[in-house]
């Protein structure tokens, strides 16, 4: 077991300032957990035991929340290809599983640092339990033999994914209930990393999983990442579920025009685009329909090398001036369904409420965390009493990173 230590701290663990770190509290961890599970009760616990187990587990999360994740960027997720071979699949699960303990970590340190108030909130407390989940379903793993165990760590992957599903739902109602007793500008902070940590676990997790699957047919995608991808058709088939939720609140639907661009493609991760493109859609459209604008959405899409711009346009009144500012962040005061004009959440369309986030205006700063992931933007442009430009910018992955 020693030698394997060493093999897998040499092999998959990054560098660190203080050099490698030691496995001592991890497997410690791990014995206490197991030996909780398996052969006592709680209540039959030593005070002993209780803080060994306790002490333990937050020495680890301490430990974990200090290091930095390794820059998550194309050249990462595309440095194994399908299909995998055993010792790629080896040394992928390694990392995969080690940068979900860090994020989990982060999350778990984060959410200790808040409040008292914060603390004892159901909502919150609730996310809190969440990731410890996650923390003791990481912790459960025999190393190394259970890395070679693809169903199972498939299994453990999906479950992942599932519990984390609609845990911004959770944290954003407790975060509101507490938002008059606690600063806005720390909120706006946890919810900033919270955002950035939720989407690279979701990401590395995706990618992961979809790695997995794909075999020697696989020719058009490297994990999440689909080469030439064709914009436009996203573009339609993204208004097409957008006119679904404008139907069922307006009985209305609003057109999308492709000015240019229709035969661009482009190599990026469609479901992360498709979010973007889904959350300015339903802006627009909202914007259309309450202002009786009868004129399609305008979609330009232009194409250099390995850059890709989509603007688009919309005709429904521009952006209120005195809410202008407010669009990238986040709305703490909107708790009533019929609230107008404050904040982000004004120019949401209320649809599906895990995706708007109970009204709290996450859509465009989710849309922004997305796409800087990979060093894109989101600039918005308005003319009020006219209409709003969107300009999304993606850079997008070198072909060279697809040559098998």
């Amino acid at each position: 077991m020693a030698s394997a230590r060493l093999f897998l701290r040499k092999e998959a663990f990054w560098k660190v300032k203080n050099g490698y770190r030691s496995f001592s509290n991890f497997n410690n961890c791990v014995m206490s957990a197991k030996h909780t599970n398996n052969h006592h009760k709680l209540a039959a616990l030593s005070f002993r035991e209780m803080y060994d187990i306790r002490s333990n587990i937050q020495h680890l999360i301490k430990d974990y929340s200090s290091y930095d994740v390794p820059k998550i960027d194309w050249a990462f997720l595309m440095q194994h290809k399908p299909p995998l071979k055993d010792n790629e699949q080896y040394f992928l699960t390694i990392k995969t599983l080690n940068i979900l303990l860090t994020l989990t970590c982060h999350r778990l340190a984060a959410l200790q640092e808040l409040p008292y108030i914060a603390l004892v909130n159901p909502n919150i407390e609730q996310s809190n339990r969440l990731y410890l989940k996650t923390l003791e379903s990481l912790l459960s793993i025999e190393y190394p033999y259970d890395l070679y165990d693809t169903a199972k760590m498939q299994n453990l992957t999906k479950e992942f994914l599932n519990d984390h599903q609609d845990t911004l739902l959770t944290l954003s109602n407790g975060l509101q209930e507490i938002s008059n007793f606690y600063d806005h500008e720390k909120i706006f902070k946890f919810l900033n990393n919270h955002l950035h940590d939720r989407i690279l676990m979701k990401l590395l997790t995706t990618n992961y999983l979809e790695l997995l699957k794909q075999d020697e047919n696989t020719r058009d995608k490297i994990g999440v990442i689909h080469k030439d991808l064709h914009i436009s058709d996203l573009v339609l088939r993204t208004n097409e579920f957008v006119n679904d939720l404008t139907f069922i609140k307006y009985d209305k639907t609003v057109p999308v025009k492709i000015m240019d661009g229709a035969d661009v493609k482009f190599s990026y991760i469609p479901t992360d685009l498709e979010y973007v493109l889904q959350e300015v859609l339903k802006n627009s459209s909202r914007a259309h329909i309450e202002n009786n604008v009868e004129r399609e959405v305008e979609v330009t899409i232009v194409k250099s090398y390995e850059q890709l711009e989509i603007r688009i346009r919309d005709f429904g009144g521009g952006i209120n001036p005195q809410v202008e500012d407010l669009i990238f962040d986040y709305s703490f005061s909107t708790t009533e369904k019929d609230a107008k004009d404050t904040g982000m959440s004004a120019y949401i369309l209320p649809g599906q409420e895990v995706q708007n986030v109970a009204g709290m205006g996450f859509g465009l700063p989710m849309c922004k965390a997305y796409l800087e992931l990979f060093n894109g933007t989101l600039d918005i442009q308005s003319l009020w009493g006219w209409g709003t430009d969107v300009y999304i910018k993606l850079q997008g992955p070198s072909n060279k990173l697809f040559v098998r």
